[in-house]
């Protein structure tokens, strides 16, 4: 969400060592508006859902839609995000299971950058750079990592985001 916040260009408030610059961080990012909506403690323990983070992204003034990977398949998936992708001030969040591309852990939740017609592939800009850089994965890898059952998931799936509400994709 800080990444999605940042190149937004949504407000953000002052943050300790980021002066005269305000820019979003882990420490900024969650306030009394989105306590009422997921609690801190609560996140800490469990992660959140994207309906959750739909709901915090929205907290701060701009569409954002979620889309489960079950609910319309690879295609439906892949032309959704290509498009979202394709337009200025779009952004897509995908919330998978990090196990199913290789990596370590469970489910996680990060920005894609572009995708590759190509190579059918989309780029995952990681969240947790000093683990994983970017990675490049097939939509039907990335697909099949999203549209999981296991619990530590908790709904994997797609957020739209978009600084024009009219343009978030459902």
């Amino acid at each position: 969400m800080v990444m999605v916040l940042n190149a937004m260009g949504v407000k953000a408030s002052p943050a300790a060592g980021y002066e005269p610059f305000a820019t979003f961080t882990q420490d900024n990012l969650l306030n009394e508006r989105t306590e009422a909506i997921l609690p801190q403690q609560t996140l800490l323990k469990q992660g959140m859902t994207l309906t959750e983070l739909r709901r915090i992204l929205s907290s701060y003034n701009f569409a954002a839609a979620v889309t489960h990977a079950d609910d319309d398949g690879l295609e439906r998936f892949r032309s959704a995000t290509t498009r979202q992708l394709s337009t200025v001030g779009g952004h897509v969040l995908v919330k998978y299971l990090r196990r199913a591309i290789g990596q370590e852990t469970g489910g996680h939740i990060s920005p894609l950058g572009a995708y590759d017609a190509r190579s059918d592939r989309f780029l995952i800009l990681d969240v947790s750079r000093y683990k994983y850089p970017p990675v490049w994965v097939t939509a039907p890898e990335l697909y099949a990592a999203m549209n999981t059952s296991t619990v530590t998931t908790k709904g994997a799936a797609a957020a739209m985001c978009s600084s024009d509400p009219d343009r978030a994709t459902q």
